[in-house]
């Protein structure tokens, strides 16, 4: 065996080429009437083999070893690379048309497109055109491949380095193509008998044939227009061959109309060699499935479909201690065995008929493999992949439904969404390897971001609002609520609860014993003594330094239970007393819409005014800055103020509706400002935005500036904007 040093990506020559060829192909077909590879054929048994019947007789392998073997075609004219005609069109710019060298001396710093006649022999130049994919013109007349590879010919290497070309320039104009091994482009034998060819092999067809035609008319001595005609169409059977989606080529389709999936189609895209074969991964022990939220799920847990779980299985190596322990459990859970691998290797499928037989051998040095259970450990991923947390540890729960299902605490580390995404599960398939997972990857370890050092698995939208009205100073519960809220989250009291119970004492069983914290918070200060919510109202803001100081302080288990019982419970608790959002909320009443267009026509006046200044050059210069810097920055701040004020008025006005958040007791609210103003969702400017101004957009912090003509970006008309 040898090791790969390096890899290079190069055009081979024509020398190269045949060097490396199995075979010179010249027949336009593939097999004869009883089936047999016809030699010189496109499935010429030199190029490989793909009937298990067959030997390669190139290296004598069947058709499992034998890699496949290229061939070659010896084109009767050259035929430009479409692949590099952009490359050739620079090449014939800068280099002489006589003599080769390029069209500037070292002492003279002119460009070889200006250039009128060559330095080096004096011949004068013709202005090359280019029409894609393949044709040059010098003036009016067109350059012919051969005409073309001559040239290319003759530029010496050390100019062709000067251009940034490190190949040999002639080989990007083809004689001799090379073939594809048959292993690359196999044929498939159809339920009639019939064979049906790949699509590569079609077009080699077309390309031979054409070959051929005109290697006829060559010879008879055809007039120039119709070798001309042939040569243009052996251009474009070579052209569709590399790539049947080159630009200003009709595409090679099949008598169907189907397009034709040629060498390119094969390579780029999402379903290409590189993407899908080559990056993309397809292993064992691994499933995928859309995701859906679970209130009900813990932050460690994970809701596998029993589906899912029937089919992904966990090795038992049965030993002399566990196997009477394994016996009883086949007996115990047949349906959850899927295989029993004996010491040789052989696999069984345990069935109702053989499980007595399959019992009795049983032995030390067997290994089962018996479906996911609860409890389970999976690695659960989501793509794209960019940092640690997006692949973590999680117990398997399983349950019914064709959906992954996980708490929404989790989402901010994989940057999940419900609108459809899909998430990956792996299966460790040893106990080393879930040994790992579990304390290297375990979500209750992931809880402080490495980033910052604060928490990415916190709270989330609707728990955080909950949380919110939850501690509010007035919200008291029943104790038949606070129990059903208890019940929920699987929490026990830790103290006797009332028949109303605040709030704030019921959130007081969520928090560890031991915790001690001050926070500042949005609405002032929240004080936690010994694990009790002694004053304050937890926003956003609040439960991310509680669960990041529970974390520190209590450890990584302690945060997880705090996180897993608040969020169970503020969903619980948003459930039985309700929280809607509508486009009420974000209506505002005609008074409060002539309000904002007073405020917004006042902000127009003090802008007139700094604009006066500004064309007085009366305008009181900042330090540091010019009078047009100072009235962008002024008018910057100007407006700022106006989306400020209308914020004022937008959250004094809108309509305020009460919502219970005790027996007898209401608090006047407003949806969207309480999402805002609790951490849930949403800002204040985006309330502002949608109620009453959107406010002047910044670029770089700054007024996009109006640097065109009647515009102020390319994007529009001139006078449009």
């Amino acid at each position: 065996m040898k090791a790969i040093e390096s890899l290079s990506f190069s055009l081979l020559s024509p020398e190269q080429i045949r060097k490396m060829s199995a075979v010179k192909v010249t027949v336009p077909d593939t097999y004869d009437e009883d089936g047999y590879p016809i030699s010189g054929g496109l499935a010429d048994q030199r190029l490989g083999v793909i009937d298990p019947g067959l030997k390669c007789r190139t290296c004598g392998n069947r058709m499992k070893d034998c890699p496949g073997h290229s061939g070659h075609i010896e084109l009767v004219r050259p035929v430009v690379h479409a692949g590099f005609g952009k490359i050739i069109y620079h090449l014939l710019k800068a280099t002489c048309r006589k003599c080769g060298r390029i069209l500037s001396d070292k002492n003279t710093e002119t460009k070889t497109a200006q250039t009128k006649a060559c330095p080096h022999c004096g011949e004068e130049q013709i202005k090359v055109k280019f029409i894609k994919p393949t044709t040059y013109y010098e003036d009016k007349t067109k350059l012919l491949p051969n005409e073309i590879r001559e040239r290319l010919e003759r530029i010496p290497d050390s100019d062709a380095k000067r251009l940034g070309v490190k190949i040999r320039p002639e080989n990007m104009v083809l004689t001799v193509l090379i073939v594809a091994p048959v292993t690359v482009r196999p044929s498939i034998t159809l339920e009639t008998g019939e064979r049906s060819e790949d699509d590569l092999t079609h077009k080699l067809v077309d390309i031979l044939r054409i070959n051929q035609r005109l290697e006829e008319n060559v010879d008879a001595g055809a007039p120039q227009l119709i070798i001309e005609d042939l040569w243009e169409l052996l251009q474009y059977h070579i052209t569709t061959y590399f790539d049947n989606e080159t630009s200003g080529v009709p595409p090679a389709r099949h008598r169907s109309g189907r397009q034709l999936k040629t060498l390119f189609q094969r390579l780029k895209g999402k379903e290409g060699r590189f993407r899908y074969n080559l990056s993309g991964k397809r292993v064992n022990f691994s499933a995928r499935t859309v995701i859906s939220p679970d209130p009900t799920m813990g932050i460690n847990q994970l809701g596998v479909p029993e589906e899912m779980a029937s089919e992904l299985t966990l090795p038992v190596n049965v030993t002399s201690w566990n196997k009477e322990h394994v016996k009883d459990f086949i007996k115990a859970h047949p349906t959850k065995i899927n295989y029993v691998i004996r010491t040789d290797g052989r696999r069984k499928k345990l069935t109702a008929a053989n499980m007595e037989e399959v019992l009795a051998e049983i032995d030390a040095g067997y290994r089962i493999e018996r479906q996911l259970a609860d409890g389970d450990l999976v690695i659960f991923n989501r793509q794209p992949s960019l940092h640690r947390m997006s692949m973590m540890c999680h117990e398997v729960k399983v349950l019914p439904g064709k959906t992954l299902r996980f708490n929404i605490c989790d989402c901010p580390p994989y940057n999940a969404d419900f609108d459809g995404d899909e998430m990956n599960i792996h299966v460790p398939q040893n106990e080393e390897a879930q040994s790992e997972a579990e304390i290297l990857m375990k979500v209750e370890n992931q809880i402080l971001s490495p980033r910052d050092g604060h928490p990415i698995i916190s709270l989330q939208l609707d728990q955080v609002t909950g949380a919110y009205l939850l501690t509010q100073e007035d919200t008291i519960v029943s104790k038949e609520e606070a129990f059903d809220i208890l019940d929920f989250a699987g929490v026990l009291p830790r103290d006797d609860l009332k028949n109303s119970v605040k709030g704030a004492e019921l959130y007081s069983q969520f928090l560890p014993e031991g915790l001690n914290v001050t926070i500042e918070g949005k609405r002032g200060e929240v004080r936690i003594k010994n694990g009790r919510l002694a004053s304050g109202v937890v926003d956003g803001r609040a439960d991310h330094e509680i669960t990041r100081q529970i974390f520190l302080q209590l450890g990584a288990k302690a945060a997880r239970d705090y996180i897993d019982t608040a969020s169970k419970a503020t969903s619980r608790f948003m459930t039985l007393y309700g929280f809607s959002l509508s486009l009420d909320d974000y209506e505002l009443s005609e008074a409060a819409e002539q309000e904002v267009r007073e405020v917004y026509k006042e902000g127009r006046r003090e802008l007139n005014i700094l604009i006066k200044k500004l064309r007085a050059r009366q305008l009181e210069q900042l330090p540091g800055k010019t009078m047009r810097e100072t009235f962008e920055e002024k008018t910057m701040a100007l407006l700022e103020n106006v989306r400020y004020r209308t914020w004022k008025v937008v959250s004094e006005k809108l309509n305020y509706s009460q919502v219970s958040v005790s027996p007898g007791n209401a608090i006047k609210h407003n949806a969207a400002i309480l999402m805002a103003d609790s951490g849930g969702r949403g800002k204040p400017i985006n309330v502002t935005q949608m109620c009453g101004l959107v406010g002047q957009q910044a670029v770089r912090g700054k007024r996009p500036s109006s640097g065109y003509k009647r515009r102020i970006l390319p994007h529009f008309a001139p006078g449009n904007l």
